[in-house]
Order: structure tokens, then sequence, then C-alpha cells
């Protein structure tokens, strides 16, 4: 995305992310024990070290987390809802996300089209209006606590940094302090410390320097992560292709909207080799393609709510859709030209109705997609 710090990935980072690959490809089946901590050490090749780190990545996303004892190992889990919608509201807050532009984009969701009047609510929609309404991060830990579940001490500290930097108007590149006066200031341990600020290094809030001059530095918050942990939820949920168009096009089309007031020279460039990769794009290689397009196009709307939506759809599409049917194709990619030609020309109407027009033409492939896998489902109950 763009102004997206290209924050150097750990190994432990790595590990975890091919982990959740696998508990995909097996199903997702809650409460399946995956091997031990000695089996992943010699799968991986790393460290203990490096594999609980891991491990962290993995309770994070709630995805899985060990188990002790005799039948103990790593255990994968349903991935809360909570944590979805804590990260997004950690980036909406970090990045300083105006009010008016969360509930901009809220409104767009429910004018959203329905591909089947008078289905059941859209759970896509649903998700991304929780993360916008107008609780805090504080509302959800507080709500958690009501409810009887306790955050860990790690999870309590990492919400009071994320306060106390919002609180202090802190800029990229403000150092807040090395570790041990982190440690004074909050009253914990060297390793409560780091487990909380691992989180914050994830959504690139943060940024932990050794050395005489290190500490603990500021940086400008990356959706990068929240986008892949929400793809990993709507994964896990198997939510319907439907939903996610529903959502998805009603995002796009008023980003375009937005984007054709902002455009200048520098943003018609960039879209315009983003076409260009596009329009040489075979099947194989299309929806990374056009998914580099409408990125470019969501993330210069001027609304980063627009944008954060519209990036977890196109990373979600990457995971679940299968190669496009090249009969598809030609339209598709004649669409995609005709709305950098109105673009360019400062044509709102003409940008907007070529992105419904693709929009519409894909519907008739998204249904043909669901047709399919009913199909499938009704042979394998029967």
């Amino acid at each position: 995305m763009v102004g997206a710090s290209k924050r150097r990935r750990k190994l432990g980072e790595i590990v975890a992310e091919r982990i959740i690959g696998e508990i995909i490809r097996r199903g997702w089946n809650e409460g399946e024990v995956l091997g031990t901590e000695a089996d992943f050490m010699d799968m991986f090749r790393v460290s203990r070290a490096t594999f609980r780190e891991a491990v962290r990545q993995l309770e994070w996303h709630g995805a899985a987390g060990m188990r002790r004892g005799v039948y103990g190992g790593l255990v994968v889990k349903a991935p809360p809802r909570h944590a979805i919608v804590y990260g997004a509201k950690t980036y909406f807050g970090l990045a300083s996300v105006d009010r008016a532009l969360l509930d901009e984009a809220a409104a767009v969701l429910r004018a959203a089209p329905r591909l089947r009047p008078g289905q059941s609510e859209n759970q896509a929609i649903g998700l991304f209006l929780e993360a916008l309404d107008t609780r805090t991060i504080t509302d959800l830990a507080n709500e958690r606590m009501v409810a009887g579940s306790l955050p860990k001490l790690s999870e309590t500290i990492a919400l009071k940094l994320v306060q106390d930097i919002e609180q202090a108007g802190a800029k990229r590149g403000a150092n807040l302090g090395n570790e041990g006066e982190l440690q004074r200031r909050y009253g914990v341990s060297r390793a409560v410390l780091r487990e909380a600020l691992r989180p914050l290094e994830l959504h690139d809030i943060v940024r932990v320097k050794t050395g005489a001059q290190g500490g603990v530095i500021i940086r400008e918050c990356d959706p990068t992560y929240t986008i892949e942990l929400t793809s990993t939820y709507l994964t896990y949920s198997r939510i319907p292709l439907s939903h996610l168009w529903e959502a998805q096009s009603a995002l796009e089309i008023a980003a375009v909207e937005k984007f054709v007031h902002r455009a200048n020279a520098e943003s018609l460039q960039a879209l315009r080799k983003a076409l260009a990769r596009l329009e040489n794009a075979s099947a194989s290689h299309y929806l990374a393609a056009a998914g580099e397009f409408h990125q470019i196009v969501a993330d210069r709307s001027g609304n980063p709510a627009l944008a954060l939506f519209v990036g977890v759809a196109l990373r979600y599409g990457l995971i679940v859709m299968p190669r496009p049917d090249e009969n598809f194709l030609p339209e598709l990619k004649a669409q995609h030209s005709r709305m950098v030609d109105a673009i360019a020309a400062g044509d709102r109407d003409a940008a907007m109705e070529s992105m419904r027009a693709m929009f519409d033409h894909a519907r008739r492939w998204i249904r043909r997609i669901e047709r399919r896998q009913d199909q499938i489902d009704a042979e394998f109950s029967g």
C-alpha cells in the first residue's frame, strides 16, 4: 500500500505465516494438535526462541496456541473476531483517521448492492461495520474484562503504550525511551515489555532499535499486518464470495469517485503502469495484477478506511479465488482501460460507471464459482 514502510519481517513472523498456511490447508480444524515444539523446531530448522516468537504471533492472530502436558503441542484455535476489530481500530487510531472518514466508509457499506436480495446479513459488511463503529480500543478492552475474559498483562501494556503515544501526539522518529526506562515507567519485566511491544512492531507503530542511541522509535502505522490478520479470519470463516463482492464493489466505486478528484500526474503515471501490467497479464497472473491496480485507486482515494477494506478484499481474493476464465478477461481489461481514460479526463461519472461495469461483469463469474461450490458441498453431504 502507498506509504507502507516495508518493515523487515523477522524469522518468527515468517514461521508463523507458514504455520497459518498449513492450518488453512488442513481445513482449520479447531482443537487439532499440529505437532510439538520439537517437531516444529526440526521442521523449520529454527531455535526454540524463534519458534516461541512464532507462537506469540499465532496467539495474537488467535490461530493457535501451545498446550502443555502429555497430549500437548501446538493446538489450532478459532481466530477471535475481537482480534480483527481491535487490529483495525488500532490502525485507524494510530493512522489518525478522522471520524468523518470512518463514518463515510460505514455509509458506503450500508448502501452496498446485494447479489441475492433477501439473503441473510452480509458477513463481510457486518465485520467491517463493527470495526468502524464508535467504540475505542479502550472500550474493547473494558468489554472483555466485563465479560470475564481478562487480557494478559502484555496486552494491557500494549494498549497503554498505544494510548500514551496518541495522547502525547508523538511524531514519526520520536524515541519513547529504551527498554529499561519503559520497564520502570510501566512497572513490568523485560519479558512482559517485549511481548507488549511485539504487536506494535507488527503494526509498524514502533521499531525497537538497539545500541547506545537506541530505544523504542515511533513509526508510521502500516496496514499490512491488519490486512493479513483480517484475511486470515475471513479464510477461516469461509465467507461467501458474494459477500465480499457486495462490500468490495461498493467500496471501490466510492474510491474511484474520490480518486478522480485527487488525481495528479504522479498518481496517473502509477495507474498507467499498473494498467500496462494488467493488460499483459495471463489468466494465472491476472488477479495479482488487477489487485495492484485497484489498490492504487483505493490508497489514493484519501480515505484510509476504504483503502484498508479494499486491501482485505483483494488479499482474500488472492487466497480463495480460482484462476479466472480466459473468456472473462478481455472485457475486464477493456473496462480498466476505459476507467484510466475517464480518470485522466476528470470524468468522475464515466470512471465510476467503468468500475461498476467491471464488477457487474465479474458478478457472473462469482455466481458460477458459488454454484459450483454448492454442488460440491451437496455431493459431499450426500
